[in-house]
Order: C-alpha cells, then sequence, then structure tokens
C-alpha cells in the first residue's frame, strides 16, 4: 500500500503535462529545475540536520532527496503553478501559500501517518517560511529568463 502512494505521487504529477501544450513546459522547464536543485540542497540540509527524514521511498538510494516529492511533486508543481499564475505576482504567492500551507499541515501529516516520512524538528511554521522565500526567488528568476527570452526574440 505505501508503495503505491508513493509511486502514484511519483507517476501522477508526471502524466498531468500531457494536458499542458509543450511551449509551456518549455517555458517553465528552467525554473522548475532551478526549484529542484534547491529542493535537493534543502532535503540534503534536513537529512543533515534532522529537520525530517523519508523512511520510504522509491528505491534504497533517494532517502535523502526523494524522486516522489523532490523530483516529481515539486518540479511538475513549480511548472503548473508558474503556467497559471506568472506575471501575477500575488496570486503567485497566494498560491504558493495555500499549496505550502496544505503541503505542510496536511500532506505531511499524511505521510508522517502511513510511516513514508517522519518529522524532525524543522517546524511547518519554517517550513512555510522556507518555501515562501524560495517561491519569491523563482519568481525574480523567472523574471530574468523571460527578459532574457523578449531579448532573443527581438534579435
Amino acid at each position: 500500500m505505501v508503495k503505491l502512494v508513493i509511486w502514484s505521487l511519483f507517476i501522477i504529477p508526471w502524466i498531468t503535462l500531457i494536458f499542458l501544450d509543450r511551449s509551456a513546459i518549455r517555458r517553465y522547464m528552467p525554473v522548475a529545475l532551478l526549484a529542484t536543485v534547491f529542493n535537493t540542497i534543502l532535503a540534503q540540509m534536513a537529512w543533515s540536520y534532522n529537520w525530517w527524514k523519508f523512511k520510504e521511498t522509491l528505491f534504497s538510494w533517494d532517502k535523502i532527496a526523494p524522486l516522489f516529492t523532490v523530483y516529481s511533486i515539486f518540479l511538475v508543481g513549480t511548472i503548473w503553478i508558474f503556467y497559471f499564475t506568472f506575471r501575477k505576482f500575488w496570486v503567485y504567492i497566494m498560491v504558493n501559500l495555500i499549496i505550502d500551507l496544505f503541503y505542510g499541515m496536511g500532506l505531511i501529516k499524511i505521510l508522517n501517518k502511513l510511516e513514508i516520512r517522519e518529522s524532525g524538528s524543522f517546524t511547518p511554521l519554517k517550513n512555510l517560511l522556507a518555501m515562501t522565500i524560495l517561491a519569491v526567488i523563482l519568481y525574480l528568476y523567472q523574471l530574468w529568463q523571460e527578459d532574457i527570452f523578449d531579448k532573443e526574440k527581438v534579435k
């Protein structure tokens, strides 16, 4: 049952991309990859400082930065959030806050209850703060990317 939940959390986000046009995926993949880098670093810090730990993952080698969260939910979720909210900063921030609250207060509790994840010293409030700071950095990065794309079009 636990492995089925984990595999579903890994595969379903990727499947949702079939509903998005390729130009949007190309446009927002760089910011999604940057989010993945930051989330990987955060996951490594969490492992080292006992902020949280994953007890169950897809493979034995992905316990530090689990594929189903860092390389699926967060990566694909970033693309979808930018697709619907980019150029509307306050909407973007509000959507991120709602999703991060759902993750921090809901999904984490479910993962803990299923014994997939184990909470450490990182509180939901710290998670919300970290994810909000990350969201602002990602938004600024995408603005910079858009500026580069606009300059390329002019050439």
